[in-house]
């Protein structure tokens, strides 16, 4: 179980929705799914290369308590750090429905 305390930054759960418009172009949208407090640790190199291992890097680390129906089609925007934006390369569930640890690409704007 995560302590409360290593929760300390604000993340927003998005997911994509595509629509169209009355010219029949697709378009997506990203719509809040859930906020949550969270801890965001920068991956280091050691980290990184072991998560090449099995299939994927990161740059970041996510950990926050479990979220129903979350899936690495999903984005995390960093709200306590600008928003900065999170892409969702691998949901790790730990325990049972107690956290969700997540590995997490940013978006270099």
């Amino acid at each position: 179980m995560l302590e409360a305390g290593l929760l300390q930054e604000m993340v927003v759960i998005e997911a994509p929705v595509e629509s169209r418009n009355t010219l029949g172009e697709t378009s997506l949208a990203w719509v809040q799914v859930a906020k949550r407090w969270a801890s965001v640790q920068a991956s280091s190199y050691y980290e990184q290369e072991r998560r090449k291992q099995v299939g994927g890097i990161g740059s970041h680390i996510v950990r926050m308590r479990y979220v129903p129906g979350l899936t690495g089609k999903m984005r995390i925007r960093w709200a306590s750090r600008g928003n900065r934006i999170l892409y969702i390369s691998s949901v790790i569930e730990k325990g049972r429905r107690e956290e969700h640890e997540l590995t997490v690409d940013e978006q270099q704007t």
